[in-house]
């Protein structure tokens, strides 16, 4: 069973979030900066380097994270457009805003794929698909992808220079406060509605693949038994004791016994 969000506003934290802490990635080719973007082009889904295969769940749950990212992509063309529609003066900065976010899923695309069939149980599958994107990313890691998909460069490449860009727009930080303070009012509330059914599609086909893969739930061990006597075993989980009689030692001393106590004194 998934832990979802239920609050648009935590929709909305997890969604600036995901690109502050995980760095993903997914890089449309940026439009002119002085026209609304033009409609997305749905990230490629990556493709998981040779020498590793995906567990059914994690591979099941790559394919709801590439359908969820190109989902999303769609959804971030969108709101720019909707942003410049509302206020002109956030064009370079919304159109930034909207390169940086959709190559930040084509990267974290590639690092999901690579750990599904290398390290799948880093992936945080228990949250949400938009929560797959938080994981641990290591530089051993990095130098793996880069030396075995030849196109992750690029995208690396692509992502970091959107992130610049857009960090560097004058309007950036009252863009987002913006964002922040419009989402859930009536101006933003046609997003909000929008980028919620985004991740209810995409909790659902992960929900899925939990049903469709469970994971085994593991063993829990039994009361620890005792030997028989006799039988030369301990208890399970119990060092072994040293039981053998012990033994006088012949050379050691043996103090001499004290006198009898003296008969006490008859009374005159």
């Amino acid at each position: 069973m998934l832990r979802v969000f239920r609050s648009l506003h935590g929709l909305a934290f997890l969604l600036v979030s995901c690109v502050a802490l995980a760095q993903p990635s997914s890089s449309p080719t940026p439009g002119p900066v002085n026209t609304p973007p033009a409609t997305a082009t749905p990230p490629a889904p990556a493709l998981a380097p040779t020498g590793g295969t995906a567990p059914p769940l994690q591979a099941c749950a790559t394919k709801a994270f590439d359908d969820y990212a190109s989902a999303m992509s769609v959804w971030e063309r969108q709101w720019a457009e909707g942003v410049i529609a509302a206020r002109p003066d956030f064009n370079t900065a919304a159109v930034a805003r909207a390169n940086a976010h959709n190559s930040a899923l084509q990267r974290d695309g590639f690092r999901i794929h690579y750990l599904a069939a290398n390290a799948p149980d880093d992936l945080n599958l228990d949250e949400s698909v938009a929560a797959m994107r938080l994981f641990d990313w290591t530089p051993e890691q990095e130098q793996a992808l880069r030396l075995t998909v030849p196109d992750y460069a690029s995208v690396v490449d692509a992502a970091d220079r959107d992130r610049l860009a857009a960090d560097a727009q004058p309007k950036a930080e009252e863009l987002e406060n913006y964002f922040e303070e419009t989402f859930t009012e009536s101006a933003g509330a046609v997003w909000a509605r929008k980028l919620g059914e985004v991740l209810h599609h995409g909790n659902e086909t992960l929900e899925q693949c939990h049903k469709l893969h469970p994971v085994p739930v593991p063993k829990a061990e039994g009361p620890s038994v005792e030997a028989p006597a006799g039988a030369g075993a301990a208890p399970v989980g119990v060092p072994l004791l040293n039981t053998a009689p012990a033994q006088p030692d012949a050379k050691a001393p043996v103090a001499p016994a004290a006198p009898p106590a003296a008969a006490p004194a008859p009374k005159p």
